[in-house]
């Protein structure tokens, strides 16, 4: 079930690759041009801004960071009670099943890989903030499929970044 209005104001990135970084920067603000970005290169300096007072509404965690990776990240966070409803979305170039399995595992909302065009990172961010976040646990059960999780992807038309 998607949702017509974004309920995200103050999103955070992290993530290490300055160029991904900056592409997600533009494709959000072209969806979501109210929201304020946070980007946080590794996870450790997210672990230290991870507070209950300074949250986001929604938390995009590549895996491949230095420091702490993002999947142990994942536990940390998880591992709070007052971080349980917090949305969060691998957003990896990893497709490996063992990396989808071990993120919705330890308690991510969704896994997203990171699109190879422009186009699709546009139309999959866009579809993102569409889906019904009040219930996020929702999203998660609609992406494992035949016994198994599997990652979110979106295609549209092929436009090379």
């Amino acid at each position: 079930m998607e949702t017509q209005v974004s309920v995200f104001e103050n999103i955070w990135l992290a993530d290490d690759d300055s160029d991904d970084c900056e592409l997600f920067q533009d494709v959000l603000k072209q969806i979501l041009p109210s929201a304020t970005i946070t980007i946080i290169p590794d996870g450790d300096q997210l672990m230290k801004l991870l507070t209950t007072n300074n949250k986001p509404d929604i938390l995009f965690l590549d895996i491949n960071m230095p420091g702490i990776d993002g999947l142990n990240c994942l536990v940390n966070i998880r591992s709070e009670r007052h971080f349980s409803k917090l949305p969060i979305v691998i957003f990896s170039s990893s497709t490996q099943p063992k990396h989808v399995d071990a993120s919705y595992g330890y308690g991510a909302n969704l896994f997203y890989s990171k699109p190879s065009s422009l186009n699709n990172l546009i139309a999959g961010l866009g579809n993102i903030f569409k889906m019904n976040w009040h219930d996020p646990y929702t999203i998660t059960s609609e992406h494992y499929i035949n016994n198994k999780f599997v990652a979110y992807q979106t295609k549209a038309e092929d436009k090379s970044i």
